[in-house]
C-alpha cells in the first residue's frame, strides 16, 4: 500500500491521532477518514494553547510577553463568547509568574535546546511517518555533572491536577515514550541520557503550587510496547476495520448521533 492510498489521505500520522483509535477505532475513522468535524470551543483548550506559547517564549528568551498574553485571551473569550474573561486571565499571570522559579530549581541551571521541536519521522516497516512536536527541550546536569536531554510537555489542568487513574495511564505516557524514542533515534543519543515528563500548569492555585513535574519512565520494554502501539494502529486502520469501544462513549462528541449508531458493534470500512 502507497502512502497516498492510506485511508485518512496522510503521509503521517500523530500521537493524537494514535490515542483515538486506541480509545476508539470507530471514533478514529469518524475523525480521520471520514473528516467529520464535531469540535466545539473551549476555553480550556484555548488557555492551554495560549499558555503553551507563553512557555515556549519564556525557554527562548527567559522573559514573557504579558501584553501578548492578555491580548490572545481578551480576544479569543470575546470572539467565542466565553466567561468570566478575567478570573482566566488572573489564573494564567499566576502560573506564569511560577514557571520560572519552577525549572531553576526542578532543573538547576537549565539550558535551552529547542521549543515546539518538529518529529518527522520513519516508522519501522511502514511507508508512513510518525509527526510530532516537542514542547521544550532543555540540557541539564545532575548533582554528578552528568548531562541529560530533558522532553517536556506542557498541559494544563485544574488545581487538583491529574488523578492517580491518569498519573499511571499507559496511554497517556505513550506520547513520551514515542517522542523520547524518535529523538534518541533522530540524534543518535542513548536512551539512558534523555529523561521525559509532563509538566502540569494547575489553575486556581497558590503562588509557588501552579507548576508540577511528572516524570515518565522509559525503558526497553516500554518503547517496545509504545511502537507496537503504533504499528498495530497503521494496520488495523489498512484493513478496515474499526470496533467500538462503548466505555468510552461517556465523554465522546459523537454519543447519540446519527454518526455513531448503537445497533452495530464493528464496521469494514
Amino acid at each position: 500500500m502507497s502512502i497516498n492510498s492510506f485511508p485518512t489521505g496522510k503521509p503521517h500520522i500523530s500521537f493524537s491521532e494514535v490515542k483515538t483509535w486506541k480509545e476508539c477505532s470507530w471514533k478514529h475513522k469518524l475523525v480521520y477518514i471520514n473528516k467529520i468535524d464535531m469540535f466545539k470551543p473551549s476555553p480550556y483548550l484555548d488557555f492551554g494553547t495560549i499558555l503553551h506559547t507563553e512557555a515556549e517564549g519564556y525557554l527562548k528568551n527567559k522573559t514573557f510577553d504579558l501584553t501578548r498574553l492578555e491580548s490572545s485571551i481578551r480576544k479569543s473569550w470575546s470572539e467565542k463568547e466565553f466567561e468570566k474573561v478575567d478570573t482566566w486571565l488572573k489564573e494564567a499571570f499566576q502560573i506564569l509568574q511560577d514557571i520560572p522559579s519552577f525549572l531553576d530549581t526542578q532543573f538547576p541551571e537549565w539550558e535551552f535546546v529547542s521549543a515546539e521541536h518538529q518529529l518527522y519521522e520513519s516508522i519501522e516497516n511502514q511507508e508512513i511517518k510518525f509527526k510530532g512536536f516537542v514542547d521544550a527541550m532543555i540540557r541539564v546536569k545532575n548533582k554528578k555533572g552528568k548531562e541529560y536531554l530533558w522532553l517536556i510537555d506542557w498541559k494544563t489542568s485544574g488545581p487538583r491536577g491529574w488523578d492517580s487513574a491518569k498519573r499511571r495511564d499507559t496511554l497517556v505516557a505513550s506520547q513520551l515514550v514515542l517522542y523520547k524514542t524518535y529523538i534518541a533515534k533522530k540524534f543518535e543519543i542513548d536512551t539512558k541520557d534523555i529523561k521525559c515528563g509532563f509538566v502540569l500548569l494547575k489553575r486556581g492555585l497558590k503562588p509557588g503550587k501552579a507548576c508540577e513535574l511528572i516524570e515518565v519512565s522509559v525503558g526497553p520494554k516500554t518503547a517496545e510496547k509504545a511502537e507496537k502501539l503504533v504499528s498495530s494502529m497503521i494496520t488495523s486502520v489498512k484493513k478496515g476495520v474499526f470496533l467500538k469501544n462503548r466505555s468510552s462513549c461517556k465523554y465522546c462528541d459523537f454519543k447519540n448521533t446519527p454518526h455513531c449508531p448503537g445497533s452495530s458493534e464493528f464496521s469494514v470500512f
